[in-house]
């Protein structure tokens, strides 16, 4: 019996395990297989959900489907996955990834429903970017329409359930060119989870970033810093309320335990949040110094113990803040590199600031105790402000340095400093600008013997000296006065001295006399500039007097400035500017109403320029942004404006993006401007003069005349960006034969007003007016521009041409591929971007074609073609197709003539028969051959009908000449018979005789004459 349960075991289990393995490799092979299956229909929906949602050109390498990635969901891979924005960021790539995944839930997609429930992103890229007009780049979300109803959960396509995200090593970039601002994020891994499509969920994020940085307005604000975020959430959408939990923020070591709520109440937030530090070492507080915290921070040797807790509460909105209370508190802390003798100790820090009010200038700083020691020199002050705006103040500081000391302790790779420095200070008081307040203050900054050296530069800065004083004894702004009552330096035997005194901070007061020799190569190799190169010499000898209530009322003469100075080989480039400045020698004269400049030779970018002129209102400028006027020569040899047709620079091989180049509004200078050669997009000008006049955002030219493509150019315009958003422009250009085919390369305006001119080789004339609104990237919207003006074309052909093609395909006129246009004059308008063409025409041998009509700028056409072509040349094709157009044969005539119906597109155009006046002549022609011919059928039956009544006329008149012959015989005979008688009845017979002879008579004429007419013959016969 056990044998036989044994057995039945063991074939039970064989048939368990073969059935588990046969389902095992059926699911597998379907893992494989079933991708397969919904790749398509998947990136179907994925293209329409992009293309529905989206308005960017959205692309991707390939798409992979996986089981495996994050099983049991079905993972959608796109590679090399990317988002570019359209005009006016076409150039601008918003997102970049090389490996975006999406998983979706697997029952979702054999519903036909995906939904996303995972999203991955892998090494992105984002660059947002906001233009000074407000344009963002990643603004590209279709808009939806609330006026309709949402969607049902049985429509099709991709929906969102999103439970978690990653982001892998990512960069973000923000450049705001509205406020000049600049934030990056890098190496940013992130990953966070919750049922976002829950109405309550908590939110649990992990996220590190190893550096972020913040610049705004030129200042660094945060600098390589490492941040970090650890947090679970409690996330109320319906109440629009955030809970925090288990929160900790970090800044490079310093970290934060944050725990409260935020809530949303329409646009404001009501805040209850308290924090904390959770750890006490003074380390951790002075990783916010960055010079420490990048410099071998982790042998740092540190002691010492830090608290810090806040709270903030209250309603942030537009017009309050919340309630805020910190704390920070420093006891006995103390820090050294093991390599260096000293460093800093006895750190006592006592700091609170608060705000028990909504309004923000009610802030008091109270820094009661702030002591160190940095090596042996001591460092002592302590600070009460109340009030931002209206500031109470009581403030001290004492401190004495050995540089030498102080750069050991803080070692700054290759720079010596040495020199005793010192600072006492003491104010007490109000500030309040306002009411021109000013603290009781007597402070004293003093350098003695002061040396600078860099390793970029072996020759130091040496015996510098600074001995200022400032000082205010009744608490006014006016009763305040800076001195500076020895300002020198020496750099390689070049001494620079200055002195003077600025007073009365109410309406600030100079006198200041600087002179000396400054080498400002070796100034910024021994103090380097961060994205900035500065070279040259400069000898000065200036003295500056002057009060400000002059410069704001503009009494510049009674300003004193006076002296020289003298330029060699200056340079500057920046990151804002990388084409450069160099001025290789320029010499300045400084009176009080303007500056003077001569000789002055170098270059922009790689122009050079020479320039001699003067400005005036230079103080008002540097003082108060008033308008600088000036009046200047300026010549160059080669000059490419291609340089400075974009404000941001571009990588290496690249084509420089045109940006909108403003015109600033403080200006007002006259140019008068000549260069040999100028380089402008890819069209070279020889020759070129004009007059350039920069005034309130707008720029005019005048008199500008230059050489190029083959011909001579003058114009006269203006560009004007007083409305930066909109900038507009007005054109009147001359144009005298010029290549067409270089032409339409270089000139934007012929690619827009005549399009056929591609497939032109020749030459052109014209003359045009032209305005209209500028892009943002400079180039003309269509759509806003008007022209008028006349063109002509000295002598053109057409080669390659899709629209002769086509044409030649219709008409059947093989002579067509021959056109010549010679001294062909067009009169040309555009409206609302319309090109409209009055009647012209165009003849070549014996042909001639008249045209007229109109194309729109974006391409489309509607024009009228008529011909007068001779019919003997133009062929037997053409003559069959003229048939089949109007049913009518061309023989026997010598000319033809017809019209088409051009529309289309310059690469598709179309044509269609509109009429023919020689088909119209051939008709009337046969109508009147028909007429003829039966106008002679009718006057041949008339003639015949004459003939006959003639024919009937003789007979009877010949009839009647026979009776009367007749007649006559027969009364002779009777009067013969009567006269026999009569002799023998003689008279009484007479009388009987004579009215028997009468009646006789009758009766035979009425006989004769009473006869029947012969019938008329038949004339048709």
């Amino acid at each position: 019996m056990y044998n036989g349960v044994h057995a039945f075991f063991l074939k039970a289990m064989k048939k368990i395990f073969t059935y588990t393995l046969s389902t095992v490799g059926v699911l597998v092979v379907a893992a494989f297989a079933v991708p397969f299956f919904f790749k398509d229909t998947i990136q179907q929906q994925l293209n329409q959900a992009i293309a529905k949602q989206v308005k960017a050109n959205v692309y991707y390498e390939d798409v992979s489907l996986s089981f495996f990635k994050n099983f049991p969901s079905l993972t959608v891979s796109l590679d090399n996955f990317g988002v570019v924005g359209k005009a006016p960021f076409a150039q601008d790539t918003l997102v970049q990834a090389s490996a975006f995944d999406l998983a979706l839930n697997l029952g979702s997609v054999l519903k036909g429903s995906p939904e996303i429930a995972h999203i991955t992103l892998n090494k992105p890229k984002i660059l947002a970017k906001v233009l000074k007009d407000g344009q963002a780049n990643y603004d590209i979300m279709v808009e939806k329409d609330t006026t309709q109803t949402t969607e049902t959960p049985t429509e099709a396509g991709m929906k969102m359930k999103v439970e978690h995200w990653q982001i892998t090593d990512g960069q973000v970039v923000y450049r705001n060119l509205q406020d000049n601002s600049l934030v990056e994020l890098l190496g940013i891994n992130h990953e966070g989870s919750g049922d976002i499509s829950s109405a309550t969920f908590d939110l649990n994020t992990e996220t590190v970033i190893e550096e972020a940085n913040v610049f705004f307005q030129g200042q660094d604000y945060f600098k390589k810093r490492k941040l970090t975020l650890n947090s679970v959430i409690d996330v109320n959408q319906i109440d629009k309320t955030y809970s925090f939990a288990k929160t900790l923020v970090g800044v490079n070591d310093f970290t934060l335990n944050l725990d409260g709520k935020i809530a949303q109440i329409k646009d404001d937030f009501q805040i209850d949040l308290t924090f904390n530090t959770p750890e006490s070492a003074f380390k951790n507080l002075i990783s916010l110094i960055p010079s420490l915290y990048q410099n071998q921070f982790n042998d740092l040797d540190a002691k010492g113990e830090i608290a810090f807790d806040g709270k903030v509460k209250g309603l942030y909105s537009a017009t309050t803040i919340p309630t805020f209370n910190f704390n920070l508190n420093v006891t006995q802390g103390a820090f050294q590199y093991p390599s260096l003798p000293s460093g800093v100790k006895d750190v006592n820090i006592a700091l609170n600031v608060s705000n028990p009010t909504q309004q923000l200038e009610n802030t008091q700083i109270n820094l009661k105790r702030f002591d160190l020691m940095l090596g042996n020199n001591p460092v002592k002050a302590d600070a009460l402000i109340k009030g931002l705006k209206r500031s109470e103040v009581l403030a001290n500081l004492v401190a004495k340095f050995d540089l030498q000391e102080i750069a050991a302790l803080f070692p700054m790779d290759g720079l010596q400093l040495k020199g005793a420095f010192g600072i006492d200070l003491h104010s007490k008081g109000i500030y309040d600008s306002a009411t021109h307040q000013f603290p009781v203050t007597k402070a004293q900054l003093l350098l003695n013997k002061g040396f600078i050296k860099s390793k970029e530069f072996p020759a130091p800065i040496e015996n510098i000296n600074v001995n200022a004083t400032l000082l205010n004894t009744n608490g006014s702004l006016a009763a305040t006065e800076l001195k500076i009552n020895q300002g020198s330096m020496m750099l390689e035997q070049e001494t620079f001295t200055a002195q003077g005194v600025i007073s009365n901070f109410e309406n600030y007061a100079w006198d200041i006399v600087a002179k000396g020799k400054v080498d400002l190569t070796k100034i910024t190799k021994i103090y380097p500039l961060e994205n900035m190169t500065v070279k040259g010499k400069i000898n000065a000898d200036v003295h500056a007097k002057g009060k400000m209530a002059d410069v704001l009322a503009k009494r510049y003469t009674s300003l004193s400035n006076n002296g020289t100075a003298q330029i060699n080989d200056f340079e500057f480039v920046s990151k804002e500017y990388p084409q450069g400045v160099k001025i290789t020698q320029a010499n300045l004269t400084f009176t009080p109403n303007e500056i003077k400049v001569s000789d002055s030779k170098g270059f922009l970018g790689s122009s050079d320029f020479q320039a001699t002129g003067s400005f005036s209102n230079y103080m008002g400028y540097a003082m108060s942004n008033d308008k600088l006027k000036g009046n200047i020569v300026v010549s160059s040899q080669n000059f490419n404006v291609n340089e400075w047709m974009t404000s941001q620079p571009q990588p290496a091989g690249q084509t420089p993006v045109m940006g909108v180049v403003e015109v600033p509004k403080n200006l007002a200078i006259t140019m008068q401007a000549k260069a040999g050669q100028i380089l402008y997009d890819k069209m070279k000008m020889q020759n070129a003069t004009g007059t350039l006049n920069i005034a309130d955002g707008t720029m005019k030219l005048q008199n500008t005349a230059f050489d190029a493509l083959g011909g001579h150019f003058s114009t006269t315009g203006s560009y004007n960006t007083t409305d930066i958003v909109h900038p507009t422009f007005s054109f009147g250009l001359n144009l005298e034969k010029i290549n067409l085919a270089d032409a339409y390369q270089n000139l934007t305006v012929v690619k827009t007003l005549m399009p056929l001119a591609q497939y032109m080789v020749g030459e052109v004339s014209s003359q045009f007016k032209l305005d209209g609104e500028l892009g943002q990237d400079m180039m003309p919207k269509l759509q806003t521009l008007n022209a008028d003006g006349l063109v002509k074309l000295l002598k053109a052909s057409l080669e390659q041409n899709p629209l002769v093609g086509k044409l030649v395909e219709t008409t059947k006129l093989s002579q067509l591929k021959n056109l010549q246009l010679n001294d062909l004059l067009m009169q040309m308008q555009i409206s609302n971007g319309i090109v409209s063409l009055k009647p012209f025409t165009i003849k070549w041998n014996d042909y001639n074609l008249t045209i007229q009509g109109k194309h729109g700028l974006e391409g489309s056409m509607d024009y009228k073609l008529g011909f007068d072509v001779p019919s003997g040349k133009a062929g037997q094709t053409f003559s069959s197709a003229f048939a089949q157009w109007t049913g009518k044969s061309l023989q026997n005539t010598p000319r033809v003539k017809f019209d088409l119906g051009m529309g289309g597109s310059l690469k598709m155009p179309t044509f269609k028969f509109s009429g023919s006046s020689t088909a119209q002549s051939l008709k009337d022609a046969v109508t009147s051959e028909l007429n003829a011919q039966l106008g002679g059928a009718k006057a041949q039956a008339t003639e015949q009908l004459g003939n006959l009544k003639q024919e009937a006329e003789a007979k009877l008149q010949a009839e009647k000449e026979k009776l009367l012959q007749n007649a006559q015989k027969e009364q002779e005979a009777l009067q013969a018979k009567a006269k026999a008688t009569a002799d023998s009845l003689k008279k009484v017979a007479e009388d009987k005789a004579k009215k028997l002879v009468e009646t006789q008579k009758n009766n035979l004429l009425n006989g004769l004459f009473k006869k029947a007419k012969p019938a008329k013959k038949d004339s048709t016969r």
